[in-house]
Order: C-alpha cells, then sequence, then structure tokens
C-alpha cells in the first residue's frame, strides 16, 4: 500500500509539472526599432515644438493682385475706378504701350534695278495684274509695290496669286504703336466676383503678381 501510495503522489505532481509547463508564457519578441531613413525629415505634430496651424495652412483669403481692361482711353477705365473707390480698395489706372500690326505691304524686291522692275510689270499687266508701281525710295528702292492691305489672309492671297506667274514676292507687316489701360487693384478675384461688376464688353480681370 505505502508503494502504491508513493507512486500515485509522483504521478500527481508529474501531471502537475506538466501542466505548468504546458502553460507557462512564451518569451516576448525582441523589440523592433524603426529608423528614420536619411534625408527625410521627422514628422511632427503641429502642436509640438510651437508650430502654430495658421503658419502651415495658407490663408485661402489673402489678397492678391488683380488688373481689369483693357480700356482704350483713361476716361473709360474712369467708371470702373471710381466704383472700386466706392467699395474701398484704392485702384489706379496703368498705362501701357504695345506694337500692333497696322497693314500688310506685298513687296517684290529689286532685282537687276530698275530694269528688273520693268520687266515684272510688263510680266504683271500681261496676266492682268495692274496694281502695282515702281518704289522709288527706301530699303525696296527700285522693287515693286503690289499692294497694302488691312487683312493679312488678303495679303497672303495676293501673295500666292504672284508666285503664280513666277515671281516671288513677299509680306512686310507694318506696326504702330497702340496705347492702352488697365486698372490695378489689390484684390483676390473671388474678391472683385463678390462686387458683382458690371464690366463693359471686352473688359476682364486678370490675377497677376503683386509688384
Amino acid at each position: 500500500m505505502r508503494l502504491l501510495f508513493f507512486l500515485l503522489l509522483l504521478l500527481n505532481l508529474a501531471y502537475l509539472l506538466y501542466g505548468l509547463a504546458r502553460h507557462a508564457p512564451e518569451t516576448p519578441p525582441d523589440p523592433t526599432v524603426w529608423q528614420q531613413p536619411e534625408g527625410i525629415p521627422m514628422l511632427r505634430l503641429l502642436r509640438e515644438g510651437g508650430v502654430a496651424a495658421e503658419d502651415v495652412i495658407p490663408d485661402v483669403g489673402q489678397a492678391a493682385c488683380v488688373s481689369l481692361g483693357p480700356f482704350g482711353t483713361p476716361q473709360a477705365a474712369a467708371p470702373l475706378q471710381a466704383r472700386l473707390l466706392r467699395e474701398g480698395l484704392a485702384p489706379h489706372v496703368r498705362p501701357m504701350t504695345e506694337s500692333r500690326p497696322l497693314s500688310y505691304w506685298v513687296v517684290l524686291e529689286p532685282v537687276d534695278g530698275r530694269a528688273g522692275a520693268r520687266a515684272a510689270i510688263t510680266l504683271l499687266t500681261a496676266r492682268g495684274m495692274n496694281d502695282h508701281y515702281i518704289i522709288t525710295e527706301g530699303p525696296h528702292r527700285d522693287g515693286l509695290s503690289l499692294g497694302l492691305f488691312s487683312e493679312h489672309a488678303r495679303a497672303l492671297r495676293r501673295l500666292e496669286q504672284v508666285r503664280g506667274i513666277g515671281l516671288e514676292p513677299i509680306i512686310e507687316t507694318r506696326y504702330r504703336e497702340v496705347s492702352f489701360y488697365w486698372v490695378d487693384v489689390n484684390a483676390s478675384l473671388p474678391m472683385i466676383g463678390m462686387l458683382s461688376l458690371e464690366l463693359p464688353e471686352g473688359i476682364f480681370p486678370v490675377e497677376r503678381d503683386c509688384p
């Protein structure tokens, strides 16, 4: 009986040890250490380091600069300038000048002096083209003027017509200086839109960099 008792006791101890070993917690894995890649700055919350949200997010309502025009004269821009003044803005009229095409001159450049010009006239007249004259001064002296046109398309048709008989004229564009005026104001396009301005035909707002 004593032997049986010790045998049962040993079995109970073995079962107890087996149970403890089975439910023992596993060894936790080594922690993974993340390293910031080189060249990439660390991200920080806005509240860290005293950074305020308004310093990071741009103000969409921040004033820009807008030009309205173009006007042909300062007097034409005056009503718009007065309206913007009544709205509490400070517009000013800015003059500009640019070169614009005035006319298109079809010219047969001189070849063999005055004799070459007369020979070209004979050829043109024989084909029924009588709108020409010999140029007597300037860089095209002893050449032929074949027409002065206000539209480039008409000058081009004349050019092709003369080329059709074996001559090689050119088109010389003449320019004139044209003045026009813009009304500049320190405001954004949405601000201008809220004013419900009645702009004349051909007048439009353009956003630009402030000076």
